[in-house]
């Protein structure tokens, strides 16, 4: 379970950090709000994902899968963080 926990770790540190960065300055330019970078974030973190996992890094992929997380498994909860983001964002 920590093994788990500690391999996802490596797979979203790399896409968090940026995708937060990227957020809040398209929050700040769009006159900042949590709604505004909860819908930042909502279209940010996976496309960051798409930039740096599908078109740059495709090859970790196959790191990730000998840990037993398909790439459908990667990308449902990107997209699902995302959203968790957004929702929350939206009710502060």
């Amino acid at each position: 379970m920590i093994k788990n926990l500690k391999i996802l770790r490596i797979f979203y540190l790399k896409l968090l950090i940026p995708a937060l960065l990227f957020s809040s300055l398209f929050a700040f330019q769009t006159g900042f709000s949590l709604r505004n970078f909860g819908f930042c974030f909502l279209v940010i973190f996976p496309a960051f994902h798409f930039l740096i996992y599908e078109l740059r890094l495709k090859n970790e992929y196959v790191f990730f899968a000998n840990f037993g997380f398909s790439r459908f498994f990667l990308w449902i909860t990107t997209v699902s963080f995302s959203l968790t983001i957004n929702i929350i964002s939206k009710f502060l």
